[in-house]
C-alpha cells in the first residue's frame, strides 16, 4: 500500500513538472525583438587591395564574427554584393544564392560575377561589356530560421560594409538551365565540364521552360535499342550513391529499373537510371519538374 502511494506521488510530481515546462510564462526564453543580435562585424579581407579576376573556378574568402543573440543558436547568413561609385554603393536586390551557417565562407566567383552582371544591367550575352577592375562592396545579413526555414521575426541584422578595391567580373548572365542526358543513347560519356559543349552540340539535354523555373522540357531524338539514361544538372563527375553530385534519377542507388512508355513518375538526386527495353527509336518528349520531382516521358 505504501509503495502504491509513493508511485502516485511521483506520477503527480512529473505531471506538474511537464505542465510547468509547457506553460506560457513571461519569463520563458523567446527569440524575437528582445533578442536582436549585436556585435556583428565582417572582417576586412587580407586580399582587399589585390587584383581579383573572378572565374567559375575561383572563390573569394569572407569571414565575420558570430552575432550575439543572447542564446546559443544556429545562424543563417546571406551575402549581398554592391558596386562602389564615388563613395556610394549600389546594392544588388538579391543575395548570393548560397547561404551559410558558419562565419567563414568561400564565396563562389561564379555567383559574385552573376550579381555584378545583373547590377550592370546586362540581360543577354550580346549586352555584355567588360567593365574591368572596380571596387566591389559586400555585406552580410544574418537571421535565425525555424526548422522549416521560416524567418524568426526580429532576428535580422545587417553587418558593416567591406570592399575589394580591384575586382573584375566576367560574362555570367543568367540563362535557362540545362539537364544533360547521360546514358546508352550517347555512349555514357563522363559527366565533366570538358564534355559540356559536345553534349550541347549533339542535343543531349533538356532546357528550362523559363529562367529559374526548375521545370525542363525538350524533344530528343533517341536511337533504337535498349535505352537507359539519367540526368545531370552539373558536370562535375559521376557522383556516388551517398553523394550523387548533379545526378538525377528514379532512385538514389546506382541501379537501372525498367519502365514502359508513356511513363509518368518521380525523380530525385540519385543515380538510378530509367530503362526502356526495345525502344523503337524516334523522338522522345521529356518533361522534368524539379519543383515537385516528377518526370514524364512520351514517344512522339
Amino acid at each position: 500500500m505504501k509503495t502504491k502511494y509513493l508511485s502516485s506521488v511521483l506520477i503527480a510530481a512529473f505531471a506538474m513538472l511537464f505542465a510547468a515546462c509547457n506553460s506560457d510564462r513571461d519569463d520563458n526564453p523567446k527569440l524575437g525583438p528582445n533578442h536582436t543580435a549585436t556585435d556583428f562585424v565582417v572582417n576586412t579581407s587580407a586580399v582587399a587591395d589585390q587584383y581579383i579576376q573572378l572565374s567559375p573556378a575561383n572563390n573569394v574568402n569572407l569571414t565575420w564574427s558570430q552575432p550575439n543573440y543572447g542564446v546559443n543558436t544556429v545562424v543563417n547568413y546571406k551575402v549581398q554584393v554592391g558596386l562602389v561609385d564615388n563613395g556610394s554603393v549600389k546594392w544588388s536586390d538579391e543575395y548570393l544564392e548560397t547561404s551559410y551557417t558558419s562565419c567563414n565562407a568561400q564565396l563562389s566567383g561564379e555567383e559574385i560575377a552573376k550579381a555584378i552582371c545583373k547590377l550592370d544591367g546586362f540581360v543577354t550575352e550580346d549586352d555584355y561589356v567588360d567593365m574591368g577592375f572596380r571596387e566591389i562592396a559586400m555585406r552580410v545579413a544574418a537571421n535565425i530560421q525555424t526548422t522549416t526555414s521560416q524567418l524568426v521575426e526580429g532576428t535580422e541584422i545587417m553587418s558593416n560594409v567591406v570592399s575589394f578595391k580591384h575586382m573584375a567580373a566576367y560574362c555570367n548572365i543568367p540563362t535557362k538551365a540545362k539537364l544533360f542526358i547521360i546514358g546508352s543513347c550517347c555512349g555514357w560519356p563522363e559527366p565533366v565540364a570538358s564534355q559540356k559543349q559536345k553534349l550541347i552540340d549533339d542535343g543531349w539535354f533538356v532546357e528550362e521552360t523559363e529562367i529559374g523555373s526548375n521545370k525542363y522540357h525538350g524533344v530528343v531524338e533517341m536511337p533504337a535499342g535498349d535505352l537507359t539514361f539519367r540526368f545531370y544538372s552539373k558536370l562535375t563527375g559521376w557522383g556516388s550513391d551517398d553523394n550523387p553530385e548533379g545526378s538525377i534519377g528514379q532512385q538514389a542507388k546506382d541501379e537501372a529499373k525498367e519502365f514502359t512508355l508513356p511513363h509518368s513518375g518521380t525523380c530525385m538526386p540519385g543515380k538510378g537510371s530509367w530503362t526502356f527495353t526495345g525502344f523503337p527509336g524516334g523522338k522522345l518528349e521529356i518533361t522534368v519538374d524539379l519543383s515537385n520531382n516528377t518526370v514524364n516521358f512520351v514517344l512522339q
